[in-house]
């Protein structure tokens, strides 16, 4: 057996630099493969917490505004946007009482809400409530139900076991929409009560005059 001195200026053997490279290799391989699942993990935490964060958005704002309207409007597609106005008391800067209009509306991934007062029939500036809002083919973001109405034609989980027999007191909207981000996709499906409004509540509202036409 030959055995190797210091100061030995042979170097390594053919197989060496083989069996070297080949670990190296696949070490190389296992860290990059560590390193792009971790990134994956981490960038679909973001997608899904960004998602979420536009669904509970949603949730809070339409909740809190339109369990206040005492009138709603027949939800509307102009084109590829989608309309609905509804009608809410306010406070003003005295404090007085006062009603305003208000338009929700759904286009190009972006739900909004303008604002304005009546005798005026144009729509505020809108503010933004939510992005990368998308909708299902053939399924309406927005629905009213009216009262009076039969909205249901069996039960299932998202009325809580509501049936046919079912007819609302109140006007009832229903939001169907769902918030993308790359490959993770966050579903909103909830049913809203105006609380002031009845049976009585005319259909009938200037409110209305703000819907655009195409």
């Amino acid at each position: 057996m030959r055995i190797r001195h210091r100061g030995d200026d042979e170097g390594f053997t053919l197989i060496e630099m083989v069996v070297t490279t080949t670990i190296m290799t696949f070490v190389t391989l296992m860290i990059v493969s560590a390193t792009t699942e971790m990134y994956s993990m981490s960038n679909k935490t973001e997608q899904q917490s960004y998602a979420r964060e536009q669904i509970d958005t949603s949730f809070r704002r339409l909740d809190s505004d339109l369990r206040y309207a005492i009138w709603i409007n027949t939800p509307a597609q102009v084109g590829t946007r989608w309309y609905m106005e509804y009608q809410r008391p306010t406070r003003d800067a005295t404090g007085a009482l006062v009603l305003i209009c208000r338009q929700l509306k759904l286009e190009n991934g972006v739900l909004s809400l303008a604002t304005w007062s009546l005798p005026s029939t144009t729509p505020g500036t809108p503010s933004t409530i939510a992005s990368e809002i998308t909708v299902t083919a053939g399924v309406a973001p927005f629905t009213l139900y009216a009262t009076g109405s039969f909205p249901y034609a069996s039960a299932s989980p998202n009325t809580a076991g509501v049936g046919r027999n079912f007819s609302p007191e109140r006007q009832q909207v229903r939001f169907r929409f769902s918030a993308k981000v790359g490959t993770v996709t966050v579903p909103l499906d909830v049913v809203f009560s105006a609380l002031n409004n009845t049976r009585n509540t005319s259909s009938i509202n200037d409110c209305s005059k703000g819907r655009p036409t195409v």
